[in-house]
């Protein structure tokens, strides 16, 4: 399946640490309570060292907040730090080696995390190496959990960074502070001058409402869609990643609330994505309710793709039942793609049985930009045969662009006795950027 982009990694994240911080602090929240009925066993007065912290006067180890036993080498766990033994708390956990126990402790420290000594944890953070175990993960973890206990100050701290760093930071923040504290995250990110900066920071806010009440995350987006936010698509494809975290059939139920249109569209591609790849027949049941609507298109296609992968000629055959159409066409050129990298012939004898029209011209396109590769003189010959002269046009130009990059001698010829139109020629002949790999099958 193709990458979802790039563009999406972070947010991923984000919605992993925010569903992982949310359960912590839950269960946290429920410890504190029981512990406000007995004193404090652990003997430690706030604001000790990091080395002061390990073991009570006993030598056993100390009590975290839920009252159970933790790993005697937890230095700080059952105690509020203070900024600076918070600092030295996170550099005894960076400089652990063994990732489980790094894990287990970064979770303690995370319990232990307040308004005051949070920003010392993010600078603590910051200063590690970056190579080591899962480091972004981490860091949004962290900023993701003083977003939430104190949206201002993260966001003054997020908003004074510079570059990549700046926005990543400011998204896991917002996050944290929208799902404590919404209204006043959404004030102060509507009170944003900046578009571009209102804009790239919404992303992070319908993270943080996501997490809190997803309904009203998603009709805070249908109203940026109304008001004409041309990146409402993305922040709704947000919500559906969060939404898978509660499962695909819980995702698939929220998606049909979404009103008809593109947003409906991007939240059923994300889903789809997912779905397909735990159970491709159950997906494909489900996709196929949307698929006489352009809007699912994507989603449709992506069922396709992903299932042609291990059964092509079952994703082939799904794809004839489906009504007419956009979604059915651009369905059947995604898997006629994967066929033709299985078993060429097959896909070609499938699709000399196709009649000339929409369908035929996606497959044949599809199948052109596959075989190109390995037989590009044949390929050609199938990209000829399509009717549509813009789909003819685009498909030939593109094979022709990747065999002059590998035989220029062989492809000049075939392009000398092809009988081209000038169009095409003036578009081929057009200085194209170099690629790295010199060819791209997709």
């Amino acid at each position: 399946m193709r990458s979802s982009s790039l563009v999406h990694g972070i947010w991923l994240v984000v919605a992993v640490a925010a569903f992982a911080v949310g359960k912590m602090q839950s269960s946290s929240s429920r410890e504190a309570d029981a512990n406000s009925e007995a004193p404090n066993k652990s003997g430690f007065r706030s604001g000790g060292t990091a080395d002061s912290l390990s073991r009570n006067s006993g030598g056993r180890p100390s009590n975290s907040p839920s009252g159970r036993s933790v790993d005697g080498d937890s230095p700080f766990a059952g105690v509020v730090l203070s900024p600076d033994a918070m600092t030295e708390a996170m550099a005894s956990v960076v400089a652990e080696t063994d990732p489980i126990r790094r894990q287990r402790r970064f979770t303690q420290l995370l319990e232990a995390l307040t308004p005051e000594n949070a920003q010392a944890a993010v600078l603590a953070l910051q200063a590690a190496p970056r190579s080591r175990w899962n480091w972004g993960q981490e860091y949004s973890l962290l900023t993701y959990a003083w977003g939430r206990l104190d949206g201002e100050a993260a966001v003054a701290f997020a908003k004074e960074k510079e570059g990549r760093s700046r926005g990543w930071t400011m998204a896991s923040v917002l996050a944290g502070w929208a799902s404590d504290q919404p209204e006043r995250a959404m004030a102060w990110v509507e009170g944003l001058t900046d578009q571009k900066e209102r804009s790239d920071f919404t992303r992070g806010l319908v993270s943080g409402l996501a997490q809190r009440d997803v309904q009203s995350a998603t009709s805070y987006v249908v109203r940026l869609a109304e008001d004409g936010n041309e990146r409402a698509s993305e922040y709704m494809a947000t919500i559906a990643r969060h939404q898978l975290s509660q499962g695909v059939e819980s995702a698939a139920e929220w998606s049909n609330t979404i009103p008809d249109g593109p947003l409906k569209g991007s939240a059923l591609h994300t889903v789809a994505s997912e779905y397909v790849r735990q159970n491709p027949e159950e997906a494909a049941a489900w996709v196929a309710q949307f698929a006489a609507t352009d809007y699912a298109t994507r989603a449709v296609s992506e069922v396709s793709e992903e299932w042609a992968e291990d059964d092509p000629a079952g994703a082939v055959s799904w794809v004839t039942t489906l009504p007419e159409g956009s979604s059915r066409s651009h369905a059947m050129g995604e898997a006629i793609s994967e066929w033709a990298q299985k078993s060429p012939t097959e896909a070609g004898e499938f699709l000399g049985t196709l009649p000339q029209g929409d369908e035929r011209d996606f497959a044949v396109s599809a199948f052109a930009r596959r075989v190109g590769y390995e037989d590009p003189a044949v390929a050609l010959d199938w990209a000829q045969s399509i009717s549509s002269q813009e789909i003819r046009e685009r498909t030939v130009t593109r094979n022709v662009r990747d065999w002059i990059r590998r035989e220029p001698e062989r492809a000049k010829t075939w392009v000398q006795n092809a009988n081209l139109s000038e169009p095409v020629l003036e578009e081929i002949r057009r200085p194209q950027e170099s690629s790295p790999s010199g060819y791209h099958r997709r």
